[in-house]
């Protein structure tokens, strides 16, 4: 995720079928900064795209260089030909997606989508390069209620999906039998006053509408 978060650099690389265009995109579309290039910027085979520490590197495909496995890029080679891109998104955290959103659709991009909160608190949209990789623009966002059990969390972290009583002293969600039980006897049997057998049947049909537990 973005380097905000843990103070890690997010860096990949993606195999392309022009540098030079891809580098461009990246640039003139996304906003990224094209901190380096080789052999040369006029006629790249290979750029690193920064944005807030986070880094896209672009590539020719290639058999191999010196001291790295030519096998290795063989079959990368190969996997980019059948489907450059399948099956992967990459995540880059902007400041604010709304004003970023509207800034890439000003030079020319093509969101997939427009910004969009999401249960695991983040508001993103997706967008495709021209080599067809598939990336997530998003910001952390405050969550108004925990997404396990529905509590409101006015306290809490952007970021933050799940309330206190969900999760242990690492932040860990507890399994769902435990939070089923809260929920029958905490709120449906406590502060609902229902008797337990209908109390277990409005706990499981309340969970069973939370993001954390749909489909239990």
């Amino acid at each position: 995720m973005g380097n905000s978060q843990n103070n890690q650099p997010m860096s990949v690389h993606f195999t392309s079928n022009n540098v030079p265009d891809a580098m461009a995109f990246y640039r003139d579309v996304l906003g990224f900064e094209i901190s380096t290039t080789w052999p040369s910027e006029s006629e790249p085979q290979w750029a690193s795209c920064l944005m807030d520490g986070q880094s896209i590197m672009l590539g020719a495909a290639m058999d191999g260089c010196e001291g790295v496995d030519s096998d290795f890029h063989k079959a990368n080679n190969e996997a980019f030909a059948k489907a450059a891109g399948g099956g992967l998104v990459v995540y880059v955290q902007v400041d604010d997606i709304d004003a970023y959103h509207e800034a890439v659709k000003k030079r020319g991009g093509k969101p997939a989508c427009d910004p969009k909160n999401e249960f695991y608190g983040l508001r993103n949209f997706m967008i495709q390069d021209l080599d067809g990789y598939r990336l997530a623009f998003y910001s952390p966002i405050k969550m108004e209620s925990c997404q396990s059990c529905g509590m409101p969390m006015a306290d809490a972290a952007v970021g933050q999906m799940y309330c206190q009583h969900c999760t242990d002293e690492n932040g860990k969600l507890h399994p769902y039998e435990a939070i089923l039980e809260g929920t029958i006897q905490g709120y449906f049997m406590g502060m609902q006053k229902m008797e337990r057998p209908a109390a277990e049947v409005a706990a499981k049909e309340h969970l069973a509408k939370m993001p954390a537990w749909v489909g239990r």
